[in-house]
């Protein structure tokens, strides 16, 4: 067997820093007859990296790699009782406090604070240590000193990283990180401008917020609220968040355009349109090529979604349009009238240009229109498949402020195929189509999964919405963790499923993120396959439930049509919460988005 070389501290800082901690020197005198390994590191990784995110990638893959957390003790006044097994360390008060002004110092002074300096010194010490945790638990030995560094070295770094993927403010005018970060991210209508409609492809964002690590390894990204469970990495850190390498996941974080609207001005008024309406058997057909075969595809194939909801578009829209108007009606009858802010379509039910084209005539209608998020059958490049559109635009709240009529436009695959199981098969009523009692065939959804990628969007002042397709809410991985790490306020799930009810699957997976990281989460169905599931009368009684809202209150609250509505409004309340990291440091700036009311239109 070839023997395996132990990953030690100094290489895990080198995979993260491939370039040195300050790479404006050339790596090639790594080839230099007689240079040690030592002088290397102490040449080009012996000082700490000038940006913070840098610094926070580097400690974050520490502390994450290596497992040391579990070896943390939240409690600042625990006793030290050297020889205890297994060992465990703490952070001081004291020790804290100067970490949390070192970084509130970096975040307004471009130079490395003193402290980074020096606890960078003992992980330089610590080089050819062994990295993982379990392996620097020996009976009768203290923790190792570089485990107490790595912990506060990521609280600078998670310090001098506040206001990170926010746009620079009034409130913290001399934040150089965040000012270089809008210079690089910021210019959301630079992009490709889109054919026919108001609408400009988004720029692709930065796979991570770090400059020079490396994002083969690990990303640094904005952070919004902050798990309150656990013991773990993302409830360390309230600014930053910590993310596996681009390759598993490619996360974008889109920089608020312009929006001028505080979470306490506005409740949040959003429009649900559960297209389509029906869902015929001569829309969902086989794939000719892959249909269950005993030898080469046993006991599964292929299967594929005809739109035949959109052989009239001229009909369509002015169905949409119709909805759009009576939810303005709806809401000039109430005591606080505010703006419609949101629409959202099921999963597939519209294609990118008809989408583009309704957002387009939306926007016409609205001025105060923030959001309209779709299933689609197609892309911002023209491709097919199964993908996810957000359409954000600027608001100004400012009486006679011009309208902006531009709105940005991205869009992203779906992250894993639907299965339809024979169970499943039965309760939308879909034997007759995809033949399944005789031989327990399952029927996979033909899709290009391709890069997985995953967009968050900050609105308003610390908002942060986000949105999953139906099977990524119910598959936990690749992207729960980074749901968790980020932890965005709102989550839009949109479904090509059955009711909307508390004893199905949708609940029970919102409710997992409601209750880590205290994300509110809206799943959205089509009232097509709602009408195919009440055909095979599985449920005690007809259901028009076809979106659910679950909270981190613990509400559950489903929603359901009235005979003959075609549309629901949503109200959502921003309620102010105080998140808190395990080493004490508290998010006053946080929003939870709570249930209020909903209007059967």
């Amino acid at each position: 067997m070839p023997e395996i070389r132990e990953l030690t501290v100094g290489l895990a800082i080198q995979h993260m820093m491939p370039e040195g901690t300050y790479p404006f020197f050339d790596l090639g005198e790594a080839s230099i007859p007689g240079r040690t390994s030592n002088e290397l590191f102490k040449e080009h990784w012996g000082a700490p990296p000038v940006w913070p995110t840098d610094l926070f990638a580097v400690a974050a893959h520490l502390i994450y790699t290596s497992g040391l957390l579990t070896y943390f003790e939240p409690n600042p006044d625990h006793p030290d009782k050297s020889g205890e097994y297994p060992p465990c360390f703490t952070v001081t008060k004291e020790e804290r406090d100067e970490c949390f002004a070192a970084g509130a110092t970096w975040a307004i002074k471009k130079s490395v604070p003193g402290l980074a300096t020096k606890l960078w010194k003992v992980l330089a010490k610590a080089q050819n240590q062994t990295l993982r945790a379990s392996l620097n638990t020996k009976k009768g030995s203290a923790a190792p000193a570089w485990w107490t560094a790595a912990v506060r070295l990521i609280l600078i770094a998670d310090e001098a990283c506040v206001g990170l993927g926010a746009r620079s403010s009034l409130e913290h005018p001399d934040r150089w990180m965040i000012d270089q970060f809008e210079i690089f991210n910021a210019a959301p209508f630079s992009g490709k401008k889109l054919p026919g409609a108001t609408a400009y492809r988004a720029e692709r964002q930065r796979a991570t917020f770090g400059v020079f690590s490396d994002p083969d390894v690990g990303c640094v990204q904005p952070k919004s609220r902050i798990s309150s469970v656990g013991c773990n990495l993302r409830n360390i850190t309230r600014n930053a968040a910590y993310i596996p390498h681009v390759g598993s996941v490619r996360c974008h974080w889109q920089q608020p355009i312009a929006q001028k609207i505080g979470e306490e001005v506005d409740d949040l008024d959003v429009l649900i349109i559960p297209l389509p309406f029906e869902m015929k058997d001569e829309w969902i057909v086989q794939d000719g090529n892959s249909k269950p075969e005993p030898t080469r595809r046993p006991k599964w194939g292929n299967f594929e979604i005809k739109q035949g909801w959109l052989q009239d578009e001229e009909v369509l829209v002015d169905l949409v349009l119709d909805e759009f108007k009576k939810a303005l009606t709806a809401l000039k009858t109430r005591k606080t009238a505010g703006a419609l802010n949101g629409v959202v379509f099921p999963e597939y039910a519209l294609t990118e240009p008809l989408f583009n084209k309704i957002c387009s005539l939306l926007k016409k209608e609205e001025s105060g229109l923030e959001f309209a998020i779709t299933g689609s059958s197609s892309n911002c490049e023209g491709e097919t498949g199964n993908f996810v559109l957000t359409a954000m635009w600027p608001v100004d709240k400012a009486i006679d402020a011009p309208v902006d009529d531009r709105f940005l436009l991205t869009s992203r695959r779906k992250h894993h195929r639907w299965k339809l199981s024979p169970s499943q098969i039965a309760t939308y009523d879909l034997n007759n189509i995809l033949p399944s009692e005789q031989d327990g065939s399952s029927w996979w959804e033909r899709h290009t999964i391709a890069q997985r990628e995953i967009h968050f969007f900050h609105f308003r002042k610390t908002s942060v919405l986000t949105s999953m397709i139906c099977e990524d809410l119910a598959r936990s991985d690749p992207c729960h963790d980074i749901l968790r790490a980020i932890g965005p306020n709102l989550l839009f799930a949109l479904l090509m499923d059955g009711p909307q009810i508390e004893n199905r699957w949708p609940a029970r997976y919102a409710a997992t993120l409601a209750d880590d990281p205290g994300t509110s989460v809206l799943t959205v169905t089509s009232m097509g396959l709602m009408d195919r599931t009440n055909r095979a009368k599985l449920f005690a009684n007809p259901s028009y439930t076809v979106a659910m809202w679950r909270d981190e209150s613990g509400v559950t609250k489903p929603l359901a049509l009235n005979n003959g509505s075609k549309s629901i409004l949503l109200t959502l309340k921003p309620h102010a919460v105080e998140d808190q990291t395990i080493d004490g440091r508290t998010n006053t700036r946080s929003w939870s988005w709570r249930y209020d009311d909903f209007v059967s239109l």
